[in-house]
């Protein structure tokens, strides 16, 4: 039954975003709008760690807290540090079977995978930082609705944020605005993540002849890496634009997109001090026996009137001269393969200098 005026009930209604239409005449109206960056309920929806602790004791589990913390903490409600409830009540229902996904795994995440593939180069690279651990400032709009996602490329990360899949570091107020430290809340997340990139890729090329590349990468044969890479980036053009100022950041992002399917075995690392100055990424690899490997990118400049293969050159050159593989060599690795990557547009070339 309608309620009249001066009627005294109330209700409440949830969801990771505002209603849409609001309107001072009729319909839903004068609504007091909760959002995860307020205290009001941060109590509420989700389990407190005090709360995931008790669970844990109750089935005899509580050592695993701190892998429990990595894999589903992260939720900042206001002040409050909260776990999701999805994940752990059907972690502890199947722990014997080990830490895994399951929030992620509850719908086809198509809508996020949609606008993260609309998103600018810039939001990819910043995407990439995140996967490293990073955090990014954002201004925050809890005005939001869902119509003024693609509106706007930095509705993005407003949008990531209210619906979970990114976390608040910190929080400071500029000129009116609500800027944010954001960050990737968990193992579960991350997951996520790597799956939608992985499934970027797959989309243009095939698993078999994907695995094939990562697997002549860290076995040496750089000649089939560079072939594939070669058709790899020239069917995901519409992925990345590889024609604008920042191409050599696209390039190092695209590569390191690629390289996930070797974080099991190896430490990829990105932008690091080694030697005289910073490599671009180093495979480290976790078994010393196996090959390290270093990759360095360099963008012809037509203004010196370089050539894809005095490009490669002289990323190898900078790669012997900075000593980028001294890290390498400090943590035993023997054998290193050093691996320059030039580019012009579309168009790569990759050349080796292998370090026995």
């Amino acid at each position: 039954m309608p309620l009249g005026v001066g009627a005294s009930e109330k209700g409440v209604l949830t969801g990771i975003l505002r209603v849409a239409k609001e309107s001072v005449f009729s319909g839903l109206n004068n609504l007091k709008v909760c959002t995860i960056l307020r205290d009001e309920y941060s109590k509420i929806f989700g389990f407190l760690e005090d709360e995931v602790e008790e669970i844990l004791k109750y089935y005899n589990i509580q050592w695993e807290m701190d892998t429990v913390k990595n894999w589903y903490n992260g939720y900042t409600f206001g002040e409050e540090t909260i776990y999701n409830p999805w994940s752990i009540l059907n972690y502890v229902d199947n722990y014997k079977k080990g830490f895994r996904p399951y929030w992620v795994n509850t719908s086809s995440n198509d809508l996020v995978k949609k606008v993260l593939v609309r998103s600018g180069e810039t939001a990819k690279i910043e995407l990439e930082d995140l996967m490293r651990g990073k955090s990014i400032e954002k201004s925050i709009n809890e005005d939001i609705v869902m119509n003024d996602v693609n509106k706007d490329s930095e509705n993005l990360w407003s949008f990531l944020l209210f619906s979970g899949y990114l976390k608040i570091v910190d929080e400071n107020f500029k000129r009116g605005k609500v800027y944010c430290n954001l960050k990737i809340p968990n193992l579960e997340v991350n997951y996520l993540y790597e799956e939608i990139i992985m499934s970027w890729f797959s989309e243009n090329i095939n698993k078999e002849k994907f695995n094939l590349m990562l697997k002549s990468l860290v076995n040496g044969d750089i000649r089939t890496f560079g072939k594939i890479l070669k058709e790899f980036v020239l069917k995901s053009v519409s992925y990345f634009d590889t024609a604008g100022n920042e191409s050599e950041k696209v390039y190092h992002s695209f590569v390191l997109g690629i390289l996930i399917g070797l974080w099991d075995d190896y430490e990829v690392k990105s932008n690091r001090e080694s030697g005289y100055g910073r490599y671009d990424v180093a495979l480290i690899p976790r078994d010393r026996e196996r090959n390290g490997i270093i990759l360095e990118f360099k963008k012809v400049d037509k203004y010196d009137k370089e050539t894809l293969e005095t490009a490669a050159k002289g990323a190898l050159k900078q790669i012997e001269d900075k000593n980028y593989r001294q890290e390498l060599v400090n943590r035993g690795i023997d054998n290193i393969i050093e691996v320059g990557i030039a580019f012009e547009g579309k168009n790569v070339l990759v050349m080796e200098k292998k370090i026995l």
